[in-house]
Order: C-alpha cells, then structure tokens, then sequence
C-alpha cells in the first residue's frame, strides 16, 4: 500500500526521523548532496549505516546544474569526475555561510565522523542522474522474517531543506515488498558501477580543503592577509611608457605598478586619485593609464599645462582633446557630443574643490557616466568637505563602491562637523588641537585610500623593490635640506614697518583698515527689505552673501599685508589701486547709487587666497559710465543699492579707509626709502649664485616685475610670469636638465607660482621664496620643480625664506619672535602659527610643512614585509594560500583589544569589522593589519564559547550597507519646494524630470552645491520660468546618469576569509 506525501499535513523530515529508528541501512540516491536536507535528519543516523549515492553534485547554487551537466557530457574520467564533485563539496564549505552556525557544524561533524569509521559512505554516479531515492532496509526485528524488508520513499524532493519540508513536493511511500527489493537491487546496481569517495579521498581532497577544525598559527593568516591587499595581479598585460613612448620614457617600476593599479581601481570605483608628491611623475602615470584604456579622453588642466599636455597626448599616443580650466563650457559639450563613455583627466584637480561654484558644477556634470583621473599633490592636507567634493566627482555617496565606510553621506558629514568644531575652538582659545586636526586627516586617508595611488620619495627610497629598481636605472635622489629663514634687518624703518602693520590688521579691537567699500549691504538700513532681492539677484543664500562680502573684506586686508609684506613695489599699486577704488565708490555714491560686482560665485577665505582681485579693471568700467545707463552695467554684472538705502556710516568708514591707505603711502612713498630687503638680497646673491642657477618665487607678478628691474644690471637674470608664455623655450634651455638644447645665458630665474607646475627647473638647486610661504602647497610644488624623478642633477637642494628681523630680543641665546614678527606671520599665514613663539619653532614650522608631504606611507612596513616573502620564501607563501577561507583562530598573544576580528571581500574591494557583547565597528586596515600581524612563533587556539554569538553579529554586518543620510537644512528646503512645485504643475514629463531630481538629491546625496541653491531660489511665484531655467542648468540627461550609474553598480559576491577572536 502506499502514501501521498505533500508537505502540507506533515514534513517528510519527519515521516523519515519516524521511520529510521527501526532500520540498519539507508540507501539514499539523491540528484544533489544538501546539508540542509542531511541536517534534518542527522540526529537519527548515529548508529545507522547510511549509504549516499549523489547524483549531480553538492550543490552551491541550483542554477549550476545544466553546467555541471555539460561538464559530464564532455566524457571525463572517473578520476575527473570525482575531482570535480570534491571541487564543489570545498566550495560548499568554503565559500558559502551554510555552515556558519553551531547546529550544522555539529551534523558535519557526525557526518566526518561516521565517513571516517565506514557506516557512511559517500559515491558519485558516473553519469549525471536526477532520479531521488530513499530507501530504509529495516532492523531483522522489524523485518517480519523478511515480509516487510524496508520502506521506499521517491518522487521530486532533494535531500534539501526544502525538499523535506519547506516547499510543496509530491513523494510516495512505498512499503510493498517486492517494489522494495526491485529499488534495492536498481540501486546497487548503481552504487557497483558509481565513482567511491573515500575516507581517504575524503581526507586528502576535502576535509584538508576546509576550514573545519582547522588551527592555522597566525603568522601564516597574518602572511595570507598581506597576500590578499598587496596583491599586484592584474587580468591582463599593460603596454608600459618605454613601449609606448619608443623608449622615450623610462619604465620605472613605481610607475608601472602606479599605471596598473589605476586602471584595476578605474574598473573598480570609476576613478582613481593620483596624488604621489611633487615630482614623480603623474602626468605620466595618468598618460599611461589613458593609452592601455584607449577610450577617447577629455583633459582639463590648468592654461600654462595645455601645450605639455598636449605633448603627453601625442607622445603617450592616446586619442583626446585637453581644455584649459578657463573652457569648462567647451568642454561639456565634447563630452556631450555622443553618448561613448570616456576618459576624463583633470590635472591639479584641488582647484576645484568647491561645490558652489559653477565650475565645479560643471565638472561634475563632466565626469558623470565617465572614468575619471584626479591629479592633485595634496589629497589629504584640504578640508574634508573639499575631498569629499573631489571624490563625488566618480563616486555616488550614498552608493559608494568603498567597503572603507557604510556611507560616505554621514562619514563625510561627521568629518566636515568635527572639523569646523576644531577650528571655532582654536579661534577662541588661540591654540589649534593638532592631534585632531591629524586624526580627521587619518580618517580620510583611511577611508579614500582604495582610490588613492600616493607615494613619497621617502616610500621609494624604503620599499625595497623600489629602491632597487630605483638604484639599477642609477636615479638619485638629492637630499632637501630644511628651509633656511633669512633674516633681513628692518634698520631704520623698523618703526614705520610696525606703525604700517598696525593700521592695517591691529591685534587688539581697534580699528584698522575697515575695508568698507567690499561690504555695502552690511550698512543696509533695513536689512530685511533686501534679503529676498538679494537672493533673487544673486543668486544665493542671503546669509551666505552677507558672509562673502565680509570674507571679500577680510580678503583684501590680509591681501594688502602680503603685498605689504612682497615688495615696496607692489605694496604701492596696491595703495593706489584700492585708494582709486574706494575714491570711485564715493562718487557712485554721491551719483545716487552704491555698484556690486556680481563676479562669480561665493568665495570661501581659502578660494579667495587663489583669486586674482584687479581692482582697476574692475572700477575703470564704471568709474567711466555714471553717466550711461545702468542697465547695462546690470547686463555686465553689476548690481546696485541706492545710497539713500545705506546707514551714513557707510560713507564714513569709506571715507576713513582712504584717508587711511593715503596716510600710509605718504609715509612710505613721500620721500624716497631704502629697501631694506631688497638691498640684503642684493648683498647675498652673489655668494649664493656661485654655487649652482636659483629660482626666485614670487607670488606676484609686481614683485617679480621689481626684481627682475633691480637685478638685472648685475645678474644674469630672466623673468616669467603667467602673461609671458613666450619665454618658457628659453627658460627650459637655461634651467631643465633634459632639454635637448641646453643653454647658459641665465643662473637666475625670478617667476611668479605660474611656473611652479609643469615645467622642469632642475638645474638649479636653490630656491628663494621671497615672499612669506603662507601656502604650503605652493612650496611644495615649487621645490617640486627642481626635485624631479630620473632627472638628478645635484646632491643637495636648498630652500630660504625671507622674513623681516628685529634682533633685539633675545633671551637665554635664543631669539624669540618679535611682536612685528609673529604679528606679520599671523596675518599672512593665519592661525596655524598661533603657538610659535621662538625662532627655532619657526624654522621647524616651515620645515615640517615638506617633511609632512614626504612622510614614509603607513603601508611601507608590510610591502617590504610580503615582497621579501614572495621573494625569498614562496614556499611559505604557499602554504598561507593553502588556508581555507572561513577559518576562525583565537588568538594567544594580547593585542589590547577583546573581541572578533572578520576579514571579507566583496567584488574585490577588502572590508575588516571588529565587535564585542556592546559594538560592531568597520576599522581600517592599518588598524586591522596591527592586530593580524604575529610572530612565527605563536600557535592559535580553538575560539570560545563566546565566539560564534560574536562572529555571527558581526557576520551580519559585514557588508551591510547604510543608505540613509542626515539631510542639512539646504537640502531639506531644497526638497521642500521641488515637492511644494510638482504639485503646481500639468506637465507629466516635468513632474518625471521632478520625481527623478528629488532621487537624486535625497537618495544619493549627489547634486552640487551650486544647483541645490538654484533649486531654493524658485517659490511659488516664479516657478513657471524657474522650472525651464533649472532644467536647462541641471538636465534631465544628467540627473539620470547619475540615476543609471546607481543602478549599475555591481554589489559583487561575498566571501567571508578570516576571523581571529581576541
């Protein structure tokens, strides 16, 4: 008689615990060998003979039947079979989480165990076989004297989880006798001619393979760990710079490694950041990349780059077309021209660092569904809103590719409070927390890292592979010797230069230079009538001007002190300059109407720092049209208050800031002075130049202009500003060291920072900042002119810096800085100088600022450490990757931290997370290779009790991604009105255009803050023709490239390598 089994009334699993208690033998053929099928039952098979005899294969993935199959098909030996079913037992065990809990551990235990003493026994159909078959033989107690020999049970279910309960299965239990022994004997049958796997193999191929059981010691992880993030595998051959070039380019290994990296973290993560220091070579690197890619590329560089870029595009042989930075426009609508994805390079890419402005607007547009190469020296030394701008370029925040962080939204955005914090605490209390200011630097590195290629010259000198290659091409590299501070004495002028100081930025409350002509709308009457029209006109935030016209104001003072501070010369077209502007806004004034220049977008303190301000240029227009109309001025940019709308004072402290810049150009241009720094340079150049060709840096073009007037009688002198691109074949000649026509017509180059990027000045090794450095990338980049890889002329460089001297203080030997002294470094450089007190923390100040750029990478140990393995040990290596993935160690030595470390990969990007009984927390990987990295002495333990509550917690969360973000108080209004305005319209394309834009904005966090601004400005009233205005600024097209690019990113597979519990 026989039965109906559905699953519904009762589970097979148990119809088959009830019935194996009265038998001797189960004989089981199964289409798959499941251990979630095997689980079900294996309480019940301690004392059981069991024979299994599968069919297909132990199955990972149901989908991989046919192709299992089709391997079958192909006629494989008996020995090729059984490999491949242990092939995919191991993978069972290995790469899936099945076994991750204490209940299945235990049934492969049992199983282990009963395989090993021989009452179960394991066989593969020579041929693929789908049919399901179990069969209970029964005890001879329970046989009825061989009436009732067994139980038969067959149809559609698996020896699955749901196969024996989970899912709808037709089955039928068979008891008659003769059916049974007509399904024993098919089944021996079967099992004669099957493939065995024994204990053996079991043993040998299988248990070996797995991490069960296993206790690697943790030298051997810690080497297989290293192995897996320093691994230098690439999925194919790169053509390398000798091959390209015809040998025009050295292939230095740092470089080819840098080249092969680029395109796997392109592939990756769309973009790579290559940011190695000042010198060695990313132009080239980046070059490389763009040939191997041979996708049409877009490069966007600054104006006095284009010509070498374009030498790189021909050289490197890589189809493209470079834009200056000033041709943004232009170069959007290349990009645009067909839908082909690109390569786009953007060369000194902390230029556009700024999301409010519309360049970067642009840019971002740019880079949309494209790749993406940032060339920036200074990664980490910016704010860590300015990164996070930069890294949106290619990555969607909310939708990163980085395992670094859960969600770049919130990381960034803790980042960015953090640091503000820092800095208004500083401001009050006079002191600047280093320590944190480092700690939010190493949390960004940390977190960008995997898009990051960075290398100092100290890294190639200490990673040895490097230092190797480095040697055998016979490339040096000199040695940079601390700035030197050069002290010109004040003499006679010490009292003027102190009085001058004071009027312009006093230290104390009281009023210097007021500055009030950059900032009208503070002296409004009533303020408040003027926020919308403020809003409206330009653009932004009320608040936000209000704030730039300060920031404008605070701008031209500090700018007025390094002009001060430059040279005599430029100090005074700076008096006239800014006492003709200001004279020009009162005759406005009096005209009835106060101008504002509506240039650009809002500056912050640090953009401005690199804004060229030309106060006659941009007052000879009106000083020249009061009497024309305004409205077109207003088309030029212009926009007005009328005066009787400003508070008197207005006037007044316009009024006292002429009489102030008058006052202090009578005193220093009244009669004619020395100047006293000029004459001490004149006094030191000669010895100076004796010793090797010098560079002069200037930040302006005046003083380079007043330099090159007073020096060239004596000195074999050439000058260069942006304005004088001419010169630059005749400056390569006389100061690069690999120009093919080498000239000896100057030793001295005085130049602004137009030529501190992108032109080789190795033949001279001194470098004189006349000015004070305020900016330290710019001095970085400036030595990095005669610091060049391959291109080593002289065994030592050497750097000075000018700086005013008063030496009558002096204490115990050791000279303090003056109050002149420190006063004038504070306005120039600002608050990180708020500490220094002596001359030898200046020095060490100036000093640290290099040091810092070349500082050996935290990675350097470990490179060295698995490189000298792979070199000198690979048999060692070997058997690090010989452990299986998923083995879990204790750990015997303390490590100072209690809990679980896992290691894991998804789609080939790293992630460690470490938890206790209170936490789970993602930590880096420096943080993470301290606590793998063991001597070869220490042995490992069987993890505890209280590992697998731990490691299961943390499991969960290991590639767990947090999509959610704190919207700032822009964003929400920015999405209150495009809700508030759909609402409003009829159109259903733009309701989409609507919907699509508040995806964007409030799932991933990925529109500019130039647009979001744009979109607060429309209300109620103005919508109509704000919609269409918004639309053509932000188009449909880009809002869903952003939306596709979302969709496209491939979460990749899981996989679980190590965990060590501490």
């Amino acid at each position: 008689m026989s039965e109906i089994i559905t699953n519904q009334e009762e589970f097979l699993s148990k119809i088959m615990n009830d019935i194996i208690p009265t038998t001797k033998e189960l004989l089981f053929l199964v289409g798959y060998f499941y251990f979630s099928g095997f689980e079900k039952i294996y309480k019940s098979l301690k004392d059981k003979d069991v024979k299994i005899l599968v069919g297909l294969d132990v199955d990972i993935d149901y989908k991989k039947i046919i192709e299992y199959e089709n391997l079958i098909s192909q006629s494989l030996s008996k020995e090729n079979v059984r490999e491949q079913f242990e092939k995919y037992f191991v993978k069972l065990f290995n790469d899936t989480d099945f076994f991750d809990n204490k209940e299945r551990q235990e049934s492969f235990e049992l199983f282990v165990e009963k395989l090993r003493n021989g009452s179960l026994q394991l066989r593969k159909t020579l041929k693929p076989n789908h049919s399901k078959l179990y069969l209970f033989k029964n005890s001879d107690e329970h046989s009825e004297n061989g009436l009732n020999p067994g139980t038969v049970i067959t149809g559609s279910s698996n020896l699955t989880f749901n196969g024996l309960g989970n899912q709808f299965e037709i089955n039928v239990i068979i008891r008659d006798k003769r059916d049974f022994e007509n399904m024993e004997k098919l089944f021996r049958q079967l099992w004669d001619s099957s493939i065995e796997i024994s204990k053996e193999d079991f043993d040998q191929n299988i248990a070996k393979n797995i991490w069960f059981e296993k206790i690697p010691d943790p030298y051997l992880i810690y080497i297989r760990v290293l192995d897996e993030l320093f691994n230098k595998k690439r999925d194919q051959k790169i053509s390398i710079p000798s091959e390209i070039t015809r040998k025009k380019f050295l292939d230095l290994k740092y470089q080819t490694d840098a080249i092969g990296q680029a395109i796997e973290i392109i592939k990756k993560h769309s973009g790579v950041i290559i940011a190695d220091v000042v010198g060695l070579g990313k132009s080239i690197i980046a070059s490389a990349v763009a040939h191997n890619l041979r996708m049409r590329t877009i490069m966007i560089v600054p104006p006095h780059l284009k010509e070498q870029w374009e030498d790189y595009r021909y050289e490197f042989d890589f189809n493209g077309k470079v834009f200056s930075s000033g041709k943004m426009e232009d170069a959007l609508r290349e990009v645009n021209q067909d839908s082909e994805e690109k390569l786009i390079i953007v060369d000194e890419a902390h230029r556009y660092r700024n999301e409010e402005t519309q360049d970067y607007a642009i840019l971002h547009k740019i880079c949309q569904s494209n790749k993406v190469i940032l060339l920036t020296a200074t990664p980490y030394s910016n704010k860590p809103e300015d990164i996070f701008s930069l890294i949106k370029l290619f990555q969607i925040p909310t939708r990163s590719t980085l395992r670094t962080v859960d969600n770049l939204s919130v990381k960034f955005s803790e980042l960015i409070k953090k640091y503000k914090d820092i800095s208004r605490n500083s401001r009050n209390t006079e002191l600047l927390n280093d320590k944190d200011i480092q700690q939010i630097g190493d949390e960004i590195r940390d977190i960008i890292s995997p898009l990051v290629i960075r290398r100092s010259r100290i890294d190639l000198q200490e990673i040895k592979e490097y230092r190797d290659d480095i040697k055998k091409q016979n490339i040096k590299f000199p040695t940079v010797h601390d700035p030197e501070i050069l002290e010109y004495p004040l003499g006679e002028l010490r009292d003027l230069y102190i009085k001058t100081l004071d009027k312009i930025a006093p230290k104390d409350d009281k009023k210097g230079f007021i500055g009030a002509r950059y900032t009208p709308v503070l002296y409004l009457k009533d303020y408040e009538s003027y926020r919308n029209k403020i809003s409206e006109t330009f653009e932004m935030d009320e608040t936000l001007f209000r704030q730039s016209q300060i920031n404008l104001a605070n701008f031209m003072r500090r700018h007025l002190v390094r002009r001060f501070e430059s040279s005599m010369k430029a100090f005074k077209i700076s008096l006239d300059s800014m006492i003709e502007s200001s004279e020009k806004i009162l005759k406005w004034y009096e005209f009835g109407y106060v101008p504002i220049y509506k240039k650009g977008d809002i500056l912050s303190p640090e953009d401005l720092e690199e804004y060229e301000t030309d106060e006659m240029s941009l007052f000879e227009e009106l000083g020249n049209s009061i009497e024309n109309k305004l409205d077109n001025l207003r088309k030029k940019g212009y926009e007005f208050i009328e005066a009787k709308e400003l508070k008197v004072g207005f006037k007044e402290d316009v009024q006292k800031d002429i009489e102030l810049l008058k006052a202090i150009r009578e005193d220093w241009f009244g009669k004619q002075k020395a100047d006293p720094k000029l004459e001490y340079f004149k006094e030191i150049l000669p010895e100076k130049i004796s010793e090797g060709k010098i560079v002069i840096f200037s930040e302006f073009a005046d003083t380079v202009d007043y330099l090159y007037e007073n020096l060239k009688d004596k000195f074999k002198i050439i000058s260069y500003s942006a304005s004088e691109k001419y010169k630059v074949e005749k400056i390569k000649d006389n100061f690069d060291a690999s120009s093919d026509n080498q000239k000896y017509d100057f030793d001295i180059l005085v130049t602004t920072d137009a030529m501190s990027e992108g032109v080789n000045l190795n033949r001279a090794n001194k470098i004189f900042n006349y000015d004070i450095p305020y900016n330290p990338t710019r001095v970085i980049q400036r030595i990095g002119r005669i610091n060049r890889i391959n291109k080593k002329v002289f065994d030592d460089i050497f750097i000075y810096n000018f700086f005013p001297s008063d030496v009558g203080e002096r204490e115990a030997n050791v000279m303090h800085i003056t109050t002149f002294k420190m006063a004038m470094i504070q306005a120039i450089i600002g608050e990180d100088t708020k500490i220094l007190t002596s001359n030898e923390e200046l020095h060490s100040y100036f000093a640290r600022q290099y040091k810092e750029e070349e500082e050996r990478s935290w990675d350097v140990e470990y490179i060295n450490f698995i490189n000298e393995i792979r070199n000198s040990n690979p048999e060692l290596l070997e058997k690090s990757q010989g452990i299986p993935k998923r083995v879990r160690v204790k750990r015997t030595v303390d490590k100072g931290k209690k809990g679980v470390v896992v290691f894991g990969k998804k789609a080939d990007e790293y992630v460690f997370k470490i938890g206790n009984e209170d936490s789970i927390s993602t930590i880096t990987f420096e943080e993470a290779l301290k606590l793998f990295k063991a001597d070869k002495n220490e042995k490992a333990e069987h993890v505890s009790d209280q590992f697998e509550p731990i490691y299961q917690a943390v499991k969960s969360k290991l590639f767990e991604r947090n999509s959610h973000f704190t919207r700032d108080r822009g964003t929400s209004n920015a999405l209150k009105v495009l809700k508030a305005i759909k609402k409003q319209l009829l159109d259903d394309r733009l309701k989409e255009y609507i919907d699509d834009l508040i995806k964007v904005i409030d799932e991933y966090d990925d529109l500019p803050k130039k647009y979001m601004r744009l979109i607060r400005k429309m209300n109620n009233k103005n919508y109509n023709s704000k919609i269409y205005e918004i639309k053509k600024e932000i188009p449909h097209e880009y809002i869903m490239s952003i939306i596709n690019r979302a969709k496209e990113i491939d979460e990749g597979e899981e996989v679980i390598i190590f965990a060590e519990e501490f």
